[in-house]
């Protein structure tokens, strides 16, 4: 598949498309892609924020350091995301592609690259209370592609994909109960 077939395959095809990214592992590419996505979302963020009047939040000249340690967080998020998701699938299911799983999650994000320009097209018409539809339409778009990346990389079924997606986020909620829980007790006036 070239670059292009995959992004409308992304788009248009999701589960055979990942299951072709999934085996091939163009993690690179993927990489790439993910990259231009997560810059392009970041400089659209700041057109929105000078176009509300916030421009304040950001000193001139600092627009490069700004994407530069954006675009490193992004990139570690996505490889520890790949890593845990890659760990709970051998964990659980005696499943893993580590390459796999962090080639899909990268191109499972590219379709998030039209939600930024959607929100400052409607922000600049007036028609902003349309942002948090558009916010929700593709974090649930992106989190879709995300679980069904997983479910072809490790070969499991959509109902496992999820447990395997969703499980990291029940137990950083569980230890956030349990740390505001502790803290209570330690500090009763705090809470």
């Amino acid at each position: 598949m070239t670059f292009t077939e995959i992004i409308y395959g992304i788009i248009f095809q999701p589960a055979p498309t990942l299951k072709y990214l999934s085996g091939n592992k163009p993690l690179i590419l993927g990489l790439a892609a993910f990259s231009v996505a997560a810059v392009w979302n970041m400089i659209i963020s700041l057109g929105m924020d000078n176009a509300r009047g916030f421009s304040a939040a950001l000193p001139e000249g600092y627009i490069g350091v700004y994407l530069f340690i954006g675009l490193l967080i992004s990139l570690s998020v996505l490889g520890v995301s790949a890593a845990v998701y890659s760990l709970l699938g051998e964990i659980i299911y005696k499943q893993a592609n580590g390459r796999g799983i962090l080639t899909c999650l990268a191109f499972a994000f590219v379709p998030g690259v039209l939600g930024p320009p959607l929100q400052y097209a409607t922000t600049l018409l007036n028609f902003s209370y349309l942002n948090f539809n558009i916010s929700i339409f593709t974090f649930i778009w992106v989190v879709v592609l995300q679980i069904i990346g997983i479910r072809e990389a490790l070969v499991i079924q959509t109902g496992q994909a999820l447990l395997v997606f969703v499980l990291p986020w029940l137990i950083f909620m569980v230890l956030i109960f349990i740390l505001v829980l502790l803290l209570g007790l330690v500090m009763p006036g705090i809470i």
